[in-house]
């Protein structure tokens, strides 16, 4: 049994090494290149200016970035001035907070984003019908002409798909809910693809936690501006959230004034680091992630992504609309001893932040300084297998955000 633990062990390691070998040719940096790899915080004072890069495409023409970067004159459905100020900072280190804390407030439909049927009409509703054919007639009097040749073959693309773009069809899947009486329920999965696909990432609700708040972010991160009760052609929602709420991915201008004024935020974050091979480990219940529990996790070289599960998902605190401080996560010793003994890019943990409550910034500090870790907080990582997967995260690309909401999902 001990030979096979050993075989096991070996072949994981040559395993992960080898899948991430292929793409170690990027830079090693978080972001797509290293800047001044010899400039610190401590010298940015000092007459030299950082600019960081944000690019479209990454890992050698591999990977093409197809949303568009919010900012104040993105357009937005409705406005003739664009998106505006979208972004605001209640908690900022100029004025003596010890971190950056950002909060967006948009529509939902601006920038590059998905409808859900409830937007314009239920089809049940001939009179909707009506509406919808209204709508795209309105529509394609403002698309180009080109597309509007394409219009016609759209939806029988759309019912030759093979699956709803729903997990099942309502009814049809004794999980899904189904339907009671005349009442239609919506399906929420966890897991898709028979199995194949996680899904990571916590639901955002009014008990979503937030470290600002004691109560969770309340039932005013979601407004209907425009309502189809309220005789609207459509609904239409507002969403206000802190950036660092659910599940979310920091920007080292979270804890560095210097970085968050020269623009590392959000949108500069490499895709390649945060698309890739990653390990899910277990981490003892016992205690909190020093280095002692780092050297005892036997992490293998090589390895870029690295998701800790604790005793915070066991406990379930993320479900739990109250901030705990008790939660698991990585002392200084514990975050430097993984920075300088291990190639990890990605670190990724089950509760709001990756530092132990007594180690907040200290451990911050280490993880963020040199821009070459990523830090992804909040995770659900509950009835899923450690091991090898690939881990897929993507942050909305705020334009000067230091947090953002992400979907992170796991692909066996």
């Amino acid at each position: 049994m001990a030979t096979a633990n050993v075989a096991a062990a070996i072949l994981v390691t040559i395993l992960v090494t080898y899948s991430v070998s292929a793409a170690a040719s990027v830079a090693d940096d978080a972001y797509p290149s290293p800047f001044i790899p010899t400039l610190t915080p401590c010298n940015l004072d000092e007459g030299i200016s950082l600019s960081p890069v944000r690019k479209e495409v990454y890992d050698d023409g591999h990977i093409f970035d197809i949303s568009h970067r919010y900012h104040t004159e993105m357009p937005s459905w409705g406005s003739d001035d664009g998106l505006g100020q979208f972004l605001g900072l209640p908690a900022s280190m100029k004025n003596g907070s010890l971190a950056n804390n950002s909060e967006m407030k948009m529509p939902t439909h601006t920038g590059i984003h998905v409808d859900a049927p409830v937007h314009v009409v239920l089809l049940k509703d001939p009179k909707n019908i009506n509406k919808l054919f209204s709508l795209v007639k309105m529509l394609a009097r403002k698309m180009n002409p080109q597309f509007i040749y394409l219009m016609p073959f759209l939806p029988s693309v759309i019912v030759s798909s093979q699956n709803s773009a729903y997990p099942p069809l309502y009814g049809d899947d004794k999980d899904s809910c189904g339907s009671i009486g005349s009442t239609l329920i919506p399906p929420r999965k966890e897991v898709y693809g028979n199995g194949r696909i996680y899904d990571i990432t916590h639901r955002i609700t009014s008990g979503t936690p937030s470290g600002i708040s004691e109560d969770g972010i309340g039932d005013e991160y979601l407004k209907l501006h425009e309502s189809m009760k309220n005789r609207s052609d459509y609904n239409f929602s507002v969403i206000k959230l802190p950036a660092h709420s659910g599940t979310h991915v920091d920007a080292p201008g979270h804890m560095f004034q210097n970085y968050y004024e020269a623009g590392f935020d959000i949108d500069s974050l490499d895709l390649e680091v945060l698309s890739g091979p990653a390990l899910l480990v277990d981490v003892p219940r016992d205690k909190n992630i020093t280095a002692e529990v780092m050297k005892s996790l036997h992490v293998p070289r090589g390895v870029r992504r690295v998701l800790f599960r604790t005793l915070n998902t066991d406990r379930r605190l993320m479900w739990k609309k109250q901030f705990d401080t008790s939660y698991v996560g990585f002392m200084k010793d514990g975050a430097q001893w993984l920075k300088d003994n291990t190639d990890i890019q990605i670190v990724g943990i089950d509760y709001l932040s990756v530092a132990a409550y007594d180690d907040l910034i200290p451990s911050h500090l280490v993880f963020l300084e040199s821009r070459e870790i990523i830090l992804v907080e909040g995770l659900k990582l509950e009835d899923i297998e450690a091991g090898i997967y690939n881990v897929h995260c993507l942050p909305l690309r705020l334009l000067g955000a230091e947090g953002s909401p992400i979907r992170c999902i796991l692909i066996k």
